[in-house]
């Protein structure tokens, strides 16, 4: 018999939507319930990887976390087969980022999968949309994007998982104001923990002043 993994969810979108601060917030808030996979992309930078805007080094780096990503997704959910998952950015992000004239698919090809297979490996998308240019975090010591930069990396990342069949897209309240993001993206994985379906959750965040 084949064992079941944990449901998993991953936070997305573009740079300086909030999904790290998302991630911290459900540890914080569910801590008994989730276990969250950190951002291989950080790990990778943060540790030394020489960053590059070449071709070859953007397509070298991001095939590294996509390799990072991946182990460390089986290695927590190996461990933790009770709790649901929450990963800060998934695989198909490198997508988004992968360079050079060709499709897509080129990304997916070098690191051996497919879009099929990167959907299917989780249960739920939450895509936070890059802050407005007023409120874009450059504090960041390792990010590199100008606004107009990341609001391309956002629309590329929407376009990477548009397929997910349960994909929430969480946009900037009126005024900017991330709170409100906070507390929307919060009641959707709330209503996930209680078992909730797609259509009820998001019939919520459509209801949402």
């Amino acid at each position: 018999m084949i064992a079941q993994r944990p449901p998993k969810i991953v936070l997305t979108g573009g740079p300086s939507g909030g999904k790290t601060t998302l991630a911290n917030a459900i540890q914080k808030e569910f801590a008994s319930h989730v276990m969250v996979v950190p951002e291989a992309a950080s790990i990778v930078f943060g540790g030394g990887w020489p960053r590059r805007k070449t071709v070859m080094g953007v397509q070298q780096q991001q095939k590294a976390i996509f390799l990072l990503q991946r182990e460390l997704e089986h290695l927590l959910v190996s461990e933790n087969p009770d709790r649901l998952i929450v990963c800060d950015r998934g695989s198909l992000d490198g997508v988004a980022y992968w360079p050079g004239p060709g499709p897509a698919s080129d990304f997916l090809a070098a690191v051996g999968s497919s879009f099929e297979d990167e959907v299917a490996r989780y249960d739920w998308i939450i895509h936070l949309d890059t802050a407005p240019a007023s409120f874009y975090d450059l504090t960041n010591p390792l990010r590199n994007e100008s606004f107009e930069e990341a609001w391309k990396l956002n629309e590329r990342v929407l376009q990477a998982w548009s397929t997910h069949p349960q994909r929430f897209v969480i946009g900037n309240h009126e005024g900017g104001h991330f709170f409100e993001k906070l507390q929307s993206a919060m009641t959707v994985i709330e209503k996930i923990i209680e078992g909730r379906s797609y259509q009820e959750i998001q019939s919520l965040l459509v209801s949402d002043p």
